[in-house]
């Protein structure tokens, strides 16, 4: 994830998909709230990155968004919102 730090570049944001197009913009409120910078990147999908403190390493990335999209889906138990590779 060599990218994460440089989310100026398009692409180079933390994808994330989730189910429904109308819950985009609270999906996107919601990491916002937490430590990460948002963007939509289409109907279905967002870009991420983390805004001040970054983990040490990629895969506690991956495991702290994947932590708080869980925390999410628990708030909205009729959407699921989940990390690209």
């Amino acid at each position: 994830m060599a990218c994460l730090r440089q989310f100026q570049r398009p692409g180079c944001g933390i994808k994330i998909e989730f189910s429904d197009a109308s819950l985009g913009e609270d999906l996107a409120d919601f990491l916002r709230g937490l430590c990460f910078e948002v963007v939509r990147a289409g109907e279905q999908t967002l870009e991420a990155r983390f805004r001040d403190r970054v983990p040490t390493d990629d895969a506690g990335a991956r495991l702290e968004l994947d932590l708080y999209l869980r925390v999410w889906q628990a708030i909205n138990p009729e959407a699921w919102a989940a990390r690209v590779d």
